[in-house]
């Protein structure tokens, strides 16, 4: 099922997402690993410290005026916003596009794939569920 964050990132790809609804927590210490790694935290954390259920459940997030946009305009994520594509979530894509590049360096390829469909991938995602919700307006 697909479940998807404010800004477009597909939890239902996510490695850490995906390690917490199995329960792994040996599969969680993997994702702490991959995460250090793609630069994404200074140290390996504990597993504990990995638990995801969603984004709409996590209580920090990088994109946190993105996620207050949403919530005011009550959508479930920026593709369904009649103002889409708006300078907070291109500012987003632009972000994720210096992350993907860092991460292509720092990462397996396995691993890249993986990120690429959870999170790099975020600008085709918002822009077809712009079109289907809304018709592109």
């Amino acid at each position: 099922m697909l479940e998807l964050g404010f800004c477009g990132d597909d939890c239902s790809a996510c490695p850490r997402y995906i390690a917490t609804q199995s329960g792994s927590r040996e599969r969680l210490k993997e994702v702490a690993e991959m995460w250090w790694r793609a630069g994404w935290r200074d140290t390996i954390v504990s597993p504990d410290e990995m638990v995801c259920g969603g984004c709409a459940s996590v209580k920090w997030c990088r994109y946190d005026e993105i996620r207050k946009c949403a919530r005011e305009k009550r959508i479930g994520n920026c593709g369904q916003c009649y103002d889409y594509p708006c300078a907070k979530i291109t500012k987003v894509f632009e972000q994720t596009e210096s992350y993907a590049e860092t991460c292509k360096e720092r990462v397996s390829k396995e691993d890249y794939e993986c990120f690429h469909k959870a999170f790099f991938s975020k600008r085709e995602r918002l822009h077809r569920i712009n079109n289907e919700y809304l018709g592109g307006q």
